[in-house]
């Protein structure tokens, strides 16, 4: 008999179940199933949330250092402006 390999994460993102009579209900180990299912999804999209968010937060990052970088040219660039001011202000007086 052939075989076919199955991942296991593969298949855990299939939706399992199985036709049951109304009137009957699931075992603890269904039930178990479910619940690890459920908590399988709800992790992987935290995970996705999480790196949307480094993301963002990343990009934030690099906008304030390029508007502290450019804060920085100018206050410098206005500093010697004033220097150049104050040195024409002291060569006119004197």
């Amino acid at each position: 008999m052939p075989t076919k390999f199955k991942a296991y994460r593969d298949e855990s993102r299939l939706n399992y179940g199985e036709h049951l009579e109304e009137s009957t209900g699931l075992c603890v180990e269904q039930i178990s199933l479910g619940c690890q299912l459920r908590i399988a999804d709800a992790v992987e999209k935290m995970a996705s949330s999480y790196d949307a968010l480094r993301d963002e937060r990343d990009k934030y990052k690099r906008w304030y250092e390029e508007r502290r970088s450019m804060v920085n040219h100018l206050r410098n660039r206005i500093a010697g402006l004033q220097r150049a001011i104050k040195r024409m202000k002291k060569e006119a007086k004197g």
